[in-house]
């Protein structure tokens, strides 16, 4: 086969029961100043015994973080099948009862008690219990970190402290206190990122997270529980997942029927070439549903997530959001739909069918927020060395699509922002299930084969919609082609495409076929992205922003960053419509490729204006435009603009050489 890579109420009804006790003295009682807490030493919960042990982190108040862990001692295996309960003191938030650390804060003093039920290294049913007591109130908190959290060796942490008002960066500060020592980086003190150490058995690391302020210090901890779980190395050829980190995830209905292969299936580090599932063990959803578009029950029996809050999600996502069930009905060419804290970018895997999705998109709550990672992703550093940048967002009634919420502010989105981050992404992703398995190929498909057995055939007579498209349609910027390599590969530009103006860009897109530079990275991904511009224009009215500037340098914003060259809704050009068609029907032929005709034209933007001020196009009502040196954008401006950065560099941009089993 073939070798792919891829890339505080308590504390203040204290103060005045101190102030109002006997005696009569109108003079305030002090307030109570919080111990300082001491340096832990290093403890070993693995210590006394070698097979399995709880470990627990107490707060030093009520409101301040908590945590309690079960860890493997054995060197070999791991913990499955975790479930914690709470069995003692006032109920609290859970939002990781099946993995093998939960963080939670206390609303008040006294006793918490925890029963965590698993199945051990060697296969045999356990229970534990574990206690921690929560010690009498105190003022408000400095800081307050709530990201203590479970990682496999060599995963990516991210740890957040929200400090109180008038707390500034420079007044914050971490240090070790436990475990193997790890490198922070700590550039952004609210924020505390580190790589999670290769251990011989899962091993606790703790950090305390310290703020001064106006003489006074505070200090709260937070527990990363590092799992012992081996990982398929770099060069290891025929390792499904060489080179890539592979996270905890479970089956989010327990009792599905195809729980027991789901993770054997599509996301285990230990997962080969040579020992691929076939349709027989894990078949495609249409296969089970003989074709017919499939009910949610269905979807979500396929569902694996690292947090129930995100099966939770994606199910009301569904149920909101696919009221014309364009989404199910594309799900029927996956295996699987994984949801992780972990998973970053999306993607799609021809070898195992399924496709896989940032929880980033579905967060609702702050709780839920808490334990998604927050690690930066290196790739937005390809092409950085360019002169031009090409910027994009989706539109609709000459606004963005996105909203953006600080990550320092603890708020509530609405279940409908769900559909601006979460629909482009699935009619991206689900566009490459459909392109390596179209609702055509269900009928020949062999049970007795893998998936990508039943693939090979077709993909290597080129015989994909991609495939086809590229040939009977296929874009002509050879200078863009190289580019892509640049941008979306890592690929060192050479001096000549470093020396390409923004004009000399525009000039090689414009007359070209793309509705993307994305398009330019491979066929998949120009097929992807067509598919996913007629959907989103269609169905939701969205209209896709693409436009020509020079590099973005730092500082730049949305009303500083100027645009060379740019359109509004490219899809609409009838040269791009015969391409547009063949994907819509090899890829969705329930949708009447009659509406291509509908599509409406293609919008201008103001050459010399910036990207905010090109936000209002067309027949809307024109703001004052802002140019180069005008007034400062307003937070939520400036952080829609970074938003779409972020999702520029996290959607589109592939780390490693790939693909076509591993599809972005």
């Amino acid at each position: 086969m073939k070798r792919f890579f891829l890339p505080a109420l308590t504390a203040g009804l204290c103060s005045l029961l101190v102030a109002c006790g006997g005696g009569g003295s109108s003079t305030p009682a002090p307030t109570p100043t919080p111990p300082t807490p001491q340096p832990l030493a290093a403890v070993d919960a693995c210590a006394n015994s070698s097979n399995f042990a709880v470990t627990s982190q107490a707060p030093t108040a009520p409101g301040r973080p908590a945590a309690v862990g079960v860890l493997n001692c054995q060197s070999v295996g791991e913990l499955t099948q975790l479930s914690w309960t709470q069995t003692e003191g006032p109920a609290v938030s859970m939002q990781s009862a099946r993995s093998q650390l939960i963080a939670f804060e206390p609303p008040q003093t006294g006793r918490y008690g925890f029963r965590v039920q698993f199945v051990d290294a060697g296969g045999q049913p356990q229970s534990q219990s574990v206690n921690v007591d929560v010690a009498g109130a105190f003022p408000t908190p400095l800081i307050s970190p709530r990201t203590s959290q479970a990682v496999r060796m060599g995963g990516k942490v991210s740890l957040r402290a929200w400090p109180s008002p008038g707390v500034g960066a420079s007044q914050i500060s971490w240090t070790q206190l436990e475990g193997p020592v790890v490198t922070l980086d700590t550039q952004d003190p609210t924020v505390a990122f580190f790589t999670a150490p290769t251990v011989t058995r899962d091993t606790v690391i703790r950090l305390r997270v310290t703020a001064t302020s106006q003489g006074r210090s505070d200090s709260a901890d937070v527990t990363v529980l590092v799992e012992r779980h081996a990982q398929a190395t770099t060069g290891d050829a025929s390792a499904l997942w060489e080179g890539y980190h592979v996270s905890r995830v479970y089956p989010y209905i327990a009792s599905s029927p195809h729980a027991a292969h789901l993770v054997p299936c599509t996301y285990a580090a230990n997962q080969r070439d040579t020992s691929l599932c076939s349709l027989e063990r894990l078949p495609l959803l249409a296969q089970e549903t003989l074709g017919q578009p499939p009910a949610i029950d269905q979807v979500m029996n396929r569902v694996l997530v690292s947090h129930d809050w995100m099966g939770v999600n994606f199910r009301r996502f569904l149920e909101t959001h696919d009221t014309r069930g364009d989404f199910r009905r594309m799900l029927m060419s996956t295996t699987a739909v994984v949801i992780g804290a972990q998973v970053r970018p999306s993607f799609y895997y021809a070898a195992t069918g399924a496709i896989y999705l940032d929880a980033d998109n579905f967060w609702l709550t702050p709780e839920e927020r808490d334990t998604i990672n927050e690690a930066p992703d290196y790739r937005g550093a390809f092409g950085k060395t360019l002169q031009y940048d090409m910027l994009w967002r989706y539109t609709i009634g000459n606004a963005s699509i996105y909203s953006y919420y600080a990550p320092d502010q603890r708020v509530t989105r609405p279940i409908g922002d769900l559909l601006a981050d979460a629909g482009p992404l699935m009619y991206h992703e689900l566009g490459h299930a459909l392109d390596f398995t179209p609702p055509a190929a269900y009928a020949g498909l062999d049970r007795s084969k893998t998936l990508w057995d039943n693939i090979a055939p077709r993909y290597g007579a080129k015989q994909l919609t991609s495939d086809r498209a590229g040939s009977l349609h296929p874009l002509i910027s050879t200078e863009l082609q190289g580019l892509g390599q640049v941008k979306f590969h890592g690929v060192t530009a050479s001096a000549l495409q470093n020396s390409y103006t923004p004009s000399q860009i525009a000039g090689f897109f414009a007359p070209d076929l793309a509705t993307d530079e994305y398009a330019y990275s491979t066929s998949r991904e120009d097929t992807a992205m067509t598919f996913e511009e007629v959907l989103l224009t269609r169905r939701l009215g969205y209209r896709r922003d693409v436009a020509v500037t020079p590099a973005i340098q730092a500082g730049d914003t949305s009303r500083t960053i100027l645009v060379t060259w740019g359109q509004r809704g490219r899809i609409g050009d009838p040269r791009l419509h015969p391409r547009a068609r063949l994907v819509m029907n090899d890829l969705a032929p329930w949708f009447d490729t009659t509406e291509l005709g509908q599509l409406p034209a293609p919008t201008p933007m103001r050459a010399g204006e910036s990207w905010y001020s090109n936000l209002f196009l067309g027949s809307e009502p024109l703001r004052k435009p802002f140019a180069a040196g005008g007034p400062l954008p307003t937070k939520e401006e400036w952080g829609v603009f970074q938003k779409e950065l972020k999702r520029r560099h996290h959607a589109r941009h592939e780390g490693r050489p790939t693909l076509d089993r591993h599809v972005h």
